[in-house]
């Protein structure tokens, strides 16, 4: 399997790449270091993922985090424009727009409440919104294929624009799972930013004024799952990141993520991937290499 990093960009301190293509035929497995943004034009094509197969056409929108594989199939004159940035690395959205339910689940992590309720693609615009996200990526394909000066904040500013418009078409405003979901994702960016920190269940519903059993409850709600189980999935899955980075040596991992002591993250990270850190770290680094 492929893995691709970001091409066609001038230097390594803005991370971004804008393409237009028509596609045809079978695009195989692949997985990337950046975050993938495709926006159908017209034609159709299967995408496929660990996260579900689905018919694109005129007006779907498919974010690609890192490192997620996926492929595209039976594509029919797919005409799209793809867009491959670093959301980190570009420091292209402020934390108001972190904190937006229709944001954290169109870019970063879906939660199985709203998984349910999305038929096909993750989002698909209508005529008028298609036109206005085809206007915004238009002017950052135009200043990234010329390169004056001044571009790359032109296009910060329009990238910005972008996801915080197609976050607000993906989950709209004032409705009740967005106001649920409003509520808590405070303290999931919380648990992001300090996974090496002790964390406890009572701090975070603290944070947004419920109580231990009402936090849980609504967590559940909205995740799936308990905030200890995903607070142990956001570890494992830093630990996966920095493995592939090869940053860090293997047996410093578990302090970087936050586990209590090795043994405890190496029987943890078993139970999560039916293998051991050093088995997965030599699968990881093999398929990058293939």
């Amino acid at each position: 399997m492929r893995s691709y990093d970001i091409t066609g960009r001038p230097d390594d301190t803005f991370p971004f790449a804008a393409e237009y293509a028509v596609a045809q035929g079978f695009f195989p497995e692949h997985t990337h270091s950046y975050t993938e943004l495709l926006v159908v034009l017209s034609g159709t094509g299967w995408h496929c993922s660990d996260k579900g197969k689905f018919l694109l056409s005129t007006g779907a929108v498919v974010t690609v985090p890192p490192p997620l594989a996926h492929e595209m199939d039976k594509m029919k004159d797919l005409e799209m424009y793809v867009l491959k940035f670093d959301l980190n690395g570009l420091n292209s959205y402020g934390y108001d727009l972190r904190n937006h339910a229709g944001f954290r689940s169109l870019f970063i992590q879906c939660p199985p409440s709203l998984q349910s309720q999305k038929a096909g693609a993750p989002l698909l615009l209508d005529a008028q919104q298609l036109e206005h996200v085809r206007m915004l990526i238009s002017t950052m394909f135009q200043e990234f294929s010329q390169r004056r000066p001044g571009y790359k904040i032109i296009i910060r500013t329009h990238l910005l624009a972008l996801t915080a418009y197609l976050a607000r078409c993906f989950l709209p405003d004032e409705n009740a799972l967005s106001l649920r979901m409003e509520k808590i994702i405070p303290t999931v960016t919380f648990m992001e930013e300090n996974l090496r920190q002790k964390i406890t269940i009572p701090q975070l519903a603290e944070q947004v004024f419920l109580s231990p059993r009402q936090y849980d409850r609504v967590f559940k709600e909205i995740y799936g799952t308990t905030p200890s189980s995903y607070l142990s999935e956001l570890r494992l899955q830093y630990a996966c990141q920095l493995m592939a980075e090869r940053q860090c040596p293997l047996a410093q991992i578990w302090e970087k993520c936050g586990f209590t002591d090795n043994a405890f993250f190496y029987r943890k990270f078993k139970r999560r991937f039916g293998m051991t850190p050093l088995q997965y770290q030599k699968k990881l680094l093999s398929s990058i290499q293939d």
